[in-house]
């Protein structure tokens, strides 16, 4: 497993590959998707237990990535992660 340090280090590596991803997706009309949001999600999730040993293995995870997968990764994350606490909501609308 990747720790975040380590994570960051090997992004220059992977940003070809990652940038070219990203292109793929803009052509496809998914233009809020960036090289930050699939490089976590590449390290967060492809290669969350163990990364692949060789470098074409690696380019392969990312380039086999779908737009499909991608979103629903997105979908979890901003369902788990990003938790509104409650004295920031409006409430006023329920009742």
């Amino acid at each position: 497993m990747l720790l975040i340090n380590e994570s960051f280090a090997y992004y220059a590596k992977y940003e070809p590959w990652l940038k070219l991803k990203m292109q793929e997706f803009n052509q496809m009309g998914y233009h809020q998707i960036n090289e930050e949001d699939l490089w976590n999600y590449v390290t967060s999730f492809c290669w969350k237990r163990i990364r692949p040993t060789h470098y074409y293995q690696q380019i392969n995870d990312i380039m086999k990535i779908t737009p499909n997968q991608y979103l629903d990764y997105a979908a979890v994350e901003a369902q788990v992660y990003k938790v509104t606490s409650l004295e920031d909501m409006n409430f006023d609308d329920l009742f």
